[in-house]
């Protein structure tokens, strides 16, 4: 950078003294037009306004206003197109680079900037008053257009990318306010024992008290919402005043179990089976959830009474079983005919199964299409 003074007063008067009068207007214009041959070769101010403003458009998604440059700062005029960064991963301070200048003495260049990027966003404000230590809801927040410099959004404003519904607020707010980071409360409202809990036991309303508390303070696996503690069971015995978390309550579902014991092999009725709640960590996998839904499924082994149902435990009734006499479906060109034979194997709907078509005693294989009916194989 090179800063130029004004000597032209000094040396024009000096000129007068030398040169005859009717020389010294050309010796002016010579020297205002050697001026100005040599103003060209500097960049213009106007000109890095422009590279940055086009940087922060693009870049940023906003107009910056840049530091205005000293007046008497110059810079060689740049050959290649000026290169505008951000140097210090902020949307503060820019760079502009000139790679290439038209002036051998100084073959490059670079600056830096102070700017404000003005965007336009959504961020949240208050439609209605909101009292100290208040939960905001949603009827009492709005996301409103709003056009600022973009370290006032990210520092001082709660954007579209934060919902501050459900949050509490230190200090009373009334309606308009742009909501900031700073007006939240670190107490978050927590859940203690309103008395001792036993192990197992179904935790209700009246075993639990409100309490307002760091959540910083507090246990990663602190529970905030109430809900997710109400109908399940104690892990474990609970002393009355603990900070309840994930650790200290279990789930259980209400799921279908076997009313009495199964033997091997039984067709299941209704007056088999009955719905109860199971905790979480006695159910291996996912339960059946209605009685209806295993009415006609067949046990695959002993299945004592209480037991929570599984899939492993049942089959679905055979369409076809073995020994059984079942009809044998021959479907031709232009017409149908069907036999009696006897069932060979067990099979579902889809299972190839071997029969012994009565009273020849071929030995065919068929297709299960419904309760004892087969199609024949070709």
């Amino acid at each position: 950078m090179t800063y130029l003074g004004s000597n032209n007063n000094k040396w024009q008067g000096f000129a007068a003294a030398l040169i005859p009068g009717k020389w010294l207007a050309t010796v002016v214009f010579l020297g205002l037009a050697t001026t100005a041959s040599h103003a060209a070769q500097w960049q213009a101010h106007e000109d890095i306004y422009q590279a940055v403003n086009a940087f922060s458009q693009q870049q940023l998604g906003g107009h910056a206003s840049a530091a205005k440059l000293d007046e008497r700062s110059r810079y060689a005029l740049c050959k290649t197109s000026l290169q505008v960064t951000l140097p210090f991963n902020n949307q503060k301070t820019v760079k502009v680079v000139c790679d290439e200048t038209y002036n051998s003495n100084k073959p490059n260049w670079s600056l830096y900037l102070s700017i404000k990027v003005k965007i336009s966003t959504k961020a949240w404000r208050l439609v209605s008053d909101i009292a100290e230590q208040g939960t905001i809801s949603a009827k009492q927040v709005a996301l409103v257009a709003y056009t600022g410099n973009s370290t006032d959004i990210s520092n001082t404003l709660i954007s579209s990318d934060t919902n501050p519904i459900g949050k509490q607020v230190k200090r009373q707010l009334n309606s308009g306010h742009w909501l900031s980071p700073k007006d939240f409360s670190h107490l978050h409202l927590l859940w203690r024992a309103a008395k001792d809990i036993p192990q197992g036991q179904v935790i209700a309303t009246n075993h639990l008290t409100a309490s307002k508390e760091s959540i910083h303070t507090s246990s990663p696996n602190v529970i905030t919402n109430k809900n997710q503690l109400l109908g399940q069971l104690a892990k474990r015995y609970i002393k009355a005043g603990k900070l309840l978390d994930k650790n200290d309550v279990q789930g259980q579902q209400r799921v279908v179990i076997s009313r009495q014991a199964l033997a091997m092999g039984r067709e299941l009725i209704a007056q088999d089976l009955t719905m109860a709640w199971v905790p979480d960590h006695k159910l291996r996998q996912t339960e059946f959830m209605r009685t209806e839904a295993l009415v006609g499924w067949v046990t695959k082994r002993y299945i004592a009474s209480d037991t929570p149902l599984t899939k492993d435990m049942l089959r679905q009734a055979y369409l076809v079983t073995k020994g059984s006499q079942v009809r044998l479906q021959i479907n031709l060109k232009n017409y149908q005919i069907s036999s009696q034979a006897q069932a060979l194997s067990n099979g579902n709907l889809g299972d190839k199964v071997d029969v012994k078509v009565m009273p020849s005693g071929l030995v065919k294989r068929g297709l299960v299409i419904a309760k004892g009916q087969l199609e024949l194989i070709n």
